[in-house]
């Protein structure tokens, strides 16, 4: 099978104890079997605290404490699991975060998620245009040739980033809703960080009130071609084509609303939130691309 990666996708290396938002915090952890077998199989002085801290109701996972971490995060903000046994006995949900893996008939793409504050910092601060690492054979891929085209739409830096963006919209021949209170839309959607909810005030006017600077286009621009890099080829399943590329618009449009400061430090914290929130609730993109649909 084909894989796609962004030029980029090889630069993460976890922070481990300098996170400032560790993963390992405020998330269910489920244990894949294979890594459940391994834990069951497992000898030594540590399998007992191991399997003291493992449910196996409903689908196995770690026992969060009382203040939801991992009862592996040790005091210095360090995997217990690695410092004992390895790093290769990790299950596989924390073997990979924060990369994730969209899988398509003919293709899976592989790429880094915003949700990890180190891994937006190198999505979000990279001056170079972002490309995908394409086998030859996905040229045959229409969905893929037709994002390429997006892609190229939203890098041509001789625009201001609102007009690349009104000409990616144009080749769809789409437009954001009007009237749309955006607040009230994003507000109703199922929140874990009252962070988030903060942040949504700020844009209780409109998401058209970002200041007109254009020294964070760059920035903006890697965003972009990663909404399109994670959610656009879902199309090719649910028919969406349009309400995909609208949703990357929106949340461009959103989070630069949002970034008051209109700093990179801001953008990339926005942007960890915003995929904390939005990206691992099925339930909440399904309500923007309905909305978006209207």
């Amino acid at each position: 099978m084909l894989t796609i990666k962004p030029d980029y996708y090889k630069k993460f290396k976890c922070i481990a104890d300098r996170c400032k938002h560790n993963c390992c915090i405020g998330w269910e952890i489920d244990i894949d079997e294979t890594t459940l077998e391994k834990y069951n199989n497992l000898g030594g002085d540590f399998t007992s605290t191991l399997k003291a801290n493992i449910d196996i109701d409903d689908s196995p996972h770690f026992k969060l404490d009382a203040n939801e971490r991992c009862p592996f995060l040790n005091g210095n903000g360090l995997c217990d699991i690695i410092t004992n046994i390895g790093e290769d006995m990790l299950c596989q949900i924390c073997a990979d975060h924060p990369r994730f893996r969209n899988f398509y008939d003919d293709f899976v793409e592989v790429g880094l998620g915003l949700c990890c504050e180190a891994a937006a910092e190198i999505i979000l601060s990279k001056k170079e245009k972002t490309s995908l690492d394409l086998p030859d054979e996905a040229i045959e891929i229409p969905i893929l040739n037709f994002r390429e085209k997006l892609f190229g739409i939203l890098q041509d830096r001789s625009l201001p980033i609102k007009k690349r963006v009104d000409n990616m919209l144009g080749t769809v021949d789409a437009h954001l809703p009007n009237n749309t209170d955006w607040y009230q839309v994003f507000n109703s959607l199922e929140k874990m960080d009252k962070s988030w909810g903060e942040y949504l005030l700020t844009i209780k006017d409109g998401i058209e009130t970002a200041p007109a600077d254009n020294s964070l286009d760059t920035a903006y621009e890697q965003l972009l071609v990663y909404l399109l890099f994670r959610h656009f080829s879902d199309c090719q399943y649910d028919g969406r084509l349009k309400e995909r590329v609208l949703f990357a618009a929106l949340i461009y449009k959103v989070i630069k609303a949002m970034n008051t400061s209109n700093t990179v430090e801001e953008l990339i914290e926005i942007s960890r939130i915003y995929s904390c929130e939005i990206e691992y609730s099925d339930e909440n993109i399904d309500k923007l691309l309905l909305q978006l649909s209207k």
